[in-house]
């Protein structure tokens, strides 16, 4: 049997895959809710894919660690993916893979870019100096897969005017990351974005996604015949294979998606994601113009081939044994109560963050998109603050 657990909000993912490509595995997998692993007395043996390890909180990832030091103890029986002790978070991975000379861009946590001269800067521990960047740069969440906060910064003055409208409009400024700009287009000016699962060490490849806007994400793709060649390709041919391997073994994660890019024939690592969206989103379907219509058809046997293999991979990771085996699982109460209080937090911000998403993508909102986000997150996070 296979627990994958997670938070409420992202729980469709697995949830829309086990009703519609992953029927197959409806009775293999079984999931958790973070709020409900809190109240759990016994923890049966099998295999624990634990997601959202950078959305969760201090006291959920003490749990984690608890449950984890429980299973672990069992003789049989036991696999777990994702331990949180062992993963590194976006901000480590990228500074790690930068350190290996793998990604040929650097980031910082906004808090250790100084502006001040350089040789203050480089007194501090972790800081750089803002004029020492290579710009451009742009400004992202730390651990939320929600793309730039900020188009490119052209220089450190436009990064720390940036930074303190990102502020004022409530954001944290130890959430932020500034991230210098791989410039990965093409002789076309055309960006790619390779994108692949790791399902307990199976690398399969999932999109290629191609796009004029630095930023690639879905409203900005290029949907025609070469671009679905392209996709077919590499999805049949899974070229970075054992680099992408090798780099779920740099984060310590076996369940995720790698998203990156190609800068001169070498792989530049963008993100991991610990709980990827599988299949289609949620909301209810809506006509898709035709040249989508024609570009998912062309892909369909890809597609189709991917969702297959990744129903073998979860089979592979599934623990034999007796389903009614269990262990103890012993929290203090100081602990149950601290998990209880992050869930109640953590729901009451999902809440106000998909009215702010649902308003943002209104068609008449979409010009100006990223302002009225930047209002609607303010009132949020003031009705947050207010609500505890």
């Amino acid at each position: 049997m296979i627990y994958f657990v997670v938070g409420a909000a992202g729980s469709f993912s697995m949830r829309y895959y086990l009703e519609e490509e992953g029927r197959a595995l409806h009775d293999r997998v079984r999931v958790i809710l973070y709020e409900e692993l809190v109240r759990l007395r016994e923890l049966p043996l099998g295999t624990w894919v634990f997601t959202e390890i950078d959305r969760i909180r201090p006291p959920e990832r003490e749990l984690v660690d608890t449950v984890c030091e429980h299973l672990g103890a069992a003789t049989a029986g036991v696999r777990l993916l994702n331990q949180p002790r062992h993963v590194r978070l976006r901000t480590e991975l990228l500074r790690a893979a930068s350190d290996a000379g793998i990604n040929r861009f650097r980031t910082w946590p906004a808090p250790g870019v100084r502006f001040a001269t350089a040789e203050r800067a480089s007194r501090e521990v972790g800081g750089i100096a803002a004029a020492a960047l290579r710009y451009p740069v742009f400004v992202r969440y730390a651990n939320r897969h929600v793309g730039s906060l900020t188009p490119l910064l052209d220089s450190p003055r436009a990064l720390g005017e940036a930074l303190a409208s990102l502020v004022a409009g409530r954001r944290r400024l130890d959430e932020l990351l500034v991230v210098e700009f791989c410039d990965t287009k093409d002789e076309h000016g055309v960006y790619r974005k390779y994108s692949a699962f790791n399902v307990g060490d199976r690398i399969l490849p999932r999109y290629l996604e191609c796009s004029r806007d630095w930023m690639v994400k879905w409203h900005h793709r290029i949907f025609d015949r070469e671009r679905a060649e392209l996709e077919a390709h590499y999805l049949q041919t899974n070229p970075h294979e054992e680099w992408i391997r090798e780099m779920f073994r740099l984060a310590g994660i076996e369940y995720g998606r790698i998203d990156y890019g190609m800068l001169g024939g070498e792989p530049q690592m963008w993100e991991i994601n610990l709980n990827p969206t599988i299949g289609r989103g949620p909301g209810p379907r809506v006509p898709q113009p035709a040249d989508v219509v024609a570009y998912k058809q062309m892909l369909a046997p890809a597609f189709g081939a991917f969702y297959a293999g990744f129903r073998d991979a979860w089979v592979a990771i599934d623990s034999p044994g007796d389903r009614n085996a269990v262990v103890e699982l012993r929290v203090s109460r100081g602990l149950r109560r601290a998990v209880e209080r992050s869930v109640r937090q953590r729901r009451r911000a999902a809440r106000v963050g998909a009215l702010v998403d649902a308003i943002a993508r209104q068609r008449w909102l979409r010009p100006v998109t990223r302002s009225v986000k930047g209002a609607l997150d303010r009132v949020a996070g003031a009705r947050l603050r207010l609500g505890r």
